[in-house]
């Protein structure tokens, strides 16, 4: 049997998830309708093969393929802004090949022409990739294996980390889990100064629309952590957590503050909030590039016990429409594509 869910069924999307058990929290069908805004036109799905009583699972954005103004006949589908991609209950090489080749029969009838993936660290799902998807270990991710108790968190950390949350609560602050939604207008204004003052992309800055959805999740999916210096919000995790998986999802801090440890009282409040909810594996994620010394992934890796390798997939579905439309884009903008970007017409 195979079938494609939309998002839209939730009942219906976790239903067919449960006979995985543990799964990366960014496999969520309310995950899936928040970044479906972020990428115009796009349709989160969960594709289902099962055959045996094994079951084959693959969540992604079926998205039309357009060259600027210029529409296609054509569809891509990419994995999420987060960790997921193929999953099955069985890695019998014989089931898993029988459900590539149902999906290739439905990728045939869609006209998909290209494949990006995001694998699920948490998961390590990368060995149910296509056999014809080049798969590549993209960068490291800070993260932690979560002990079962607030000392033990504290003492898998370094030292450095250890005097900064000294640092912090000398200074007097402290930190907390906030209610949702009731501080995310909060958040979400500490959130949008921080970015500001980055010069953070534009795909970092969310909507009304997105929040919403992402609201969704429920107060035991959506988590929001908060460091104080009296009643004023200095510093703030955002984190979305199913089962034995946690994802840090978004951050924030006020820079005086961070000099002072708020950012590191944050992220251990966190982590101790989200270890006793039962979460084992805590996904910090990485930089702002894939450099091994770039700052942010070297901030997070100091709050965080470990490491985690990221890998992505990309796989040419259809050879002969995927070369008829950089055909087209060559003609239209005078100039090859990017031969690293699968999806090289996507803003």
């Amino acid at each position: 049997m195979e079938r494609l869910i939309p998002a839209s069924e939730r009942d219906s999307w976790r239903e067919a998830l449960a006979p995985l058990g543990g799964i990366d929290a960014t496999y969520l069908p309310e995950y899936h309708l928040a970044y479906a805004l972020r990428i115009a036109g796009s349709s989160p799905l969960l594709w289902h093969f099962s055959q045996g009583g094994e079951h084959f699972l693959y969540p992604f954005l079926l998205t039309p393929v357009a060259l600027g103004s210029t529409p296609t006949p054509y569809f891509d589908i990419t994995g999420i802004y987060g960790y997921t991609g193929p999953i099955a209950t069985t890695l019998d090489g014989g089931f898993v090949r029988a459900a590539w080749a149902a999906f290739d029969a439905y990728a045939a009838r869609q006209k998909i022409i290209a494949e990006f993936v995001r694998f699920s660290p948490f998961n390590r799902n990368e060995g149910f990739a296509h056999p014809q998807a080049t798969v590549i270990a993209n960068r490291t991710l800070a993260a932690s294996r979560l002990p079962d108790s607030r000392d033990a968190m504290l003492q898998s950390l370094g030292s450095k980390t250890r005097n900064m949350l000294r640092k912090a609560e000398r200074e007097g602050l402290a930190a907390r889990e906030l209610p949702l939604p009731q501080y995310l207008p909060a958040f979400r204004a500490l959130y949008d100064e921080t970015m500001q003052r980055n010069r953070a992309p534009e795909f970092f800055r969310y909507d009304d629309a997105y929040w919403a959805q992402l609201l969704n999740l429920g107060r035991q999916g959506l988590r929001l952590f908060g460091a104080f210096a009296g009643e004023s919000l200095v510093a703030a995790s955002m984190a979305v957590a199913h089962g034995r998986s946690g994802l840090y999802h978004l951050g924030a801090s006020l820079p005086a503050y961070a000099k002072l440890g708020a950012g590191n009282l944050g992220l251990f409040a966190m982590s101790c909030g989200l270890l006793e909810g039962g979460v084992e594996f805590l996904n910090m994620t990485g930089g702002r590039t894939a450099a091994a010394d770039d700052p942010l992934l070297l901030f997070k890796r100091s709050n965080a016990n470990g490491t985690a390798t990221f890998h992505i997939g990309k796989r040419v579905v259809d050879p002969l429409a995927y070369n008829e439309v950089a055909t087209q884009w060559r003609e239209l903008r005078g100039s090859p594509p990017d031969a690293e970007k699968i999806v090289f017409w996507r803003p």
